[in-house]
């Protein structure tokens, strides 16, 4: 049994959460104030996802997802083959310090999650980030415009993560526009989001959007 600890909308936690499908593994989502002091004694730098799987408490989606897949899954998300690994944990870290920051910060949260708060987003922050982020989108075009996934011929954790933070930016007005001119990543995002892993972790917001 997988209990994960997680702010009520999470990308990471649905990354998590997905890759508990994959496996086949029951999982239990706890929406979670990661300000407590009742949380830092399971994330000690106070962030969201942190899980227990079968009495082992662990923090980080980057350590969980290859745990979950090792241990339940047989490595499946996981290529065998050096390069394409390395390949699958690159794309891992170039969404984690790249992708996700600069889209969740500039123009998810502020199109999705702050109206929901009853506030403004901030027009200019957004308009400033839009160029980069259509860079960003870019690159991962590149990338999918040589092979089917991002560690290669096969699905891997990577296409996990990049999906469930693009998924987002697919919910916007700006990310619909930009995402029209990357016609292999859309190819890549129709195919990945049939998964039913994905299926089964879709946000309110994307059944209402038919993302």
């Amino acid at each position: 049994m997988l209990t994960i600890y997680v702010a009520k909308i999470s990308t990471y936690g649905r990354i998590v959460a997905t890759v508990a499908e994959e496996a086949g593994i029951a999982h239990e989502t706890i929406p979670t104030d990661s300000k407590t002091e009742e949380h830092r004694a399971r994330h000690p730098f106070m962030k969201t996802p942190a899980v227990e799987i079968d009495g082992v408490a662990m923090y980080e989606s980057s350590a969980i997802c290859p745990y979950i897949d090792d241990v339940y899954n047989g490595s499946a998300l996981q290529p065998d083959d050096p390069l394409e690994r390395a390949r699958m944990r690159q794309w891992m870290a170039v969404n984690d310090h790249y992708v996700f920051p600069l889209t969740e910060e500039r123009l998810t949260l502020p199109r999705l999650v702050v109206p929901m708060m009853g506030r403004e987003p901030r027009e200019d922050l957004i308009r400033e980030a839009l160029p980069a982020i259509r860079y960003y989108l870019q690159v991962v075009e590149d990338r999918l415009s040589e092979v089917p996934y991002l560690a290669g011929p096969s699905f891997s954790l990577a296409d996990i993560f990049m999906y469930c933070t693009l998924v987002g930016v697919a919910l916007t007005d700006e990310g619909r526009a930009m995402l029209a001119e990357t016609p292999s990543l859309t190819r890549w995002m129709d195919v990945v989001g049939a998964r039913p892993s994905l299926q089964a972790t879709r946000w309110p917001l994307e059944m209402q959007a038919g993302v």
